[in-house]
């Protein structure tokens, strides 16, 4: 589920500043590049007890914290209790924008510290600072304040609304098994298109189809390079030897679709299981209704499973006007 709130452009509620905070019992801060082991200890405790299952060891922390994208001494806080971690915020606005302007909040608070009105405090500071970033950054358009929030964190998911956000969209995760009875999808070519390995050359050419394919759908703003680079084909989960590419079956081979894949290493390693992941499935207004999506899904599958691979995962917008959903479905997903 994702909450929002349509972001004024005047102050919130009186009090609500981004400065760090101090007490006798606690002290804020912003993160450190030193503070990545507590931060994934913190992660992985709060998983423990909330079972999102979104895992990160402590080089995916630092991939996301560590990086040009995040301002860490504006756009985060650190809540310490002596030597011990006991809460996090983050807050990251899109760089570009189209018709609104998305602020996305992230954070936690230790189990063991819940209940004490802290995770009231850094949704202030977030909501706060949300407010101060998207002055500084598009003040021209409406903005929203967003976060994701689990059905197994109802604490969070009070809390959110307490502040006055709305819950306004759902998102299913689908699983689709690779290694039982259950028939593959059968591989049908798409009219004019042949599906193709993912090629690391024409990587810019995928940046622009992606911000093409996703235009108008919920929450979709457009990926500038850094953007691309540092969340998608750049990240470290991602897998090219198992993404695709739909391109016309001309001399020219223009991109009409692609598939992204990625491994978490560190959901393997937490399962047992070989899991990849689908990221980002998407096919060019011009060239749909010729079953490009089907092809690219069926195709991954396939090789997916023979490459011995257990699992496939995704997450998909329950209200997609795309007909995403039912493509899932017909491919054999289930809501996990």
């Amino acid at each position: 589920m994702s909450s929002a709130q349509d972001l004024p452009q005047r102050g919130l509620k009186a009090g609500r500043r981004p400065a760090a905070q101090s007490s006798v019992e606690q002290t804020w801060r912003p993160m450190r590049r030193t503070d990545v082991a507590a931060l994934t200890q913190l992660m992985a405790a709060a998983e423990a007890v909330d079972r999102t299952e979104e895992r990160s060891d402590e080089d995916d922390v630092a991939e996301h914290f560590i990086s040009h994208l995040i301002d860490l001494e504006a756009d985060t806080r650190l809540v310490w209790q002596g030597d011990e971690l006991i809460g996090y915020a983050e807050v990251f606005g899109q760089r570009l924008v189209r018709e609104v302007h998305a602020v996305w909040l992230g954070g936690t608070v230790h189990p063991d510290h819940r209940r004490r009105g802290l995770g009231r405090q850094l949704l202030g500071w977030q909501l706060g600072r949300a407010e101060q970033l998207h002055a500084q950054r598009h003040p021209a358009v409406p903005a929203n304040v967003m976060c994701d929030v689990s059905e197994t964190n109802a604490g969070l998911a009070a809390l959110a609304r307490t502040e006055g956000l709305e819950e306004i969209r759902f998102w299913f995760e689908m699983m689709r098994p690779l290694d039982t009875d259950l028939p593959l999808p059968p591989v049908h070519a798409a009219r004019g298109v042949r599906i193709e390995a993912y090629d690391t050359g024409r990587d810019e050419e995928v940046r622009q189809a992606h911000n093409t394919a996703f235009h108008g759908h919920f929450g979709s703003t457009e990926r500038d390079p850094e953007e691309w680079q540092g969340y998608f084909t750049g990240a470290r989960a991602f897998r090219p030897d198992l993404s695709l590419l739909a391109v016309t079956d001309d001399r020219r081979a223009v991109i009409a679709g692609y598939l992204l894949t990625y491994v978490y290493e560190v959901d393997v390693a937490a399962t047992g299981r070989r899991e990849v992941y689908i990221g980002q499935l998407g096919s060019l207004p011009s060239f749909r209704g010729r079953g490009v999506g089907s092809a690219l899904l069926a195709t991954g599958l396939a090789n997916w499973s023979a490459g011995g691979h257990q699992e496939a995962y995704l997450g998909v917008d329950a209200a997609n006007e795309s007909g995403a959903l039912g493509l899932y479905e017909r491919a054999g997903f289930t809501v996990h």
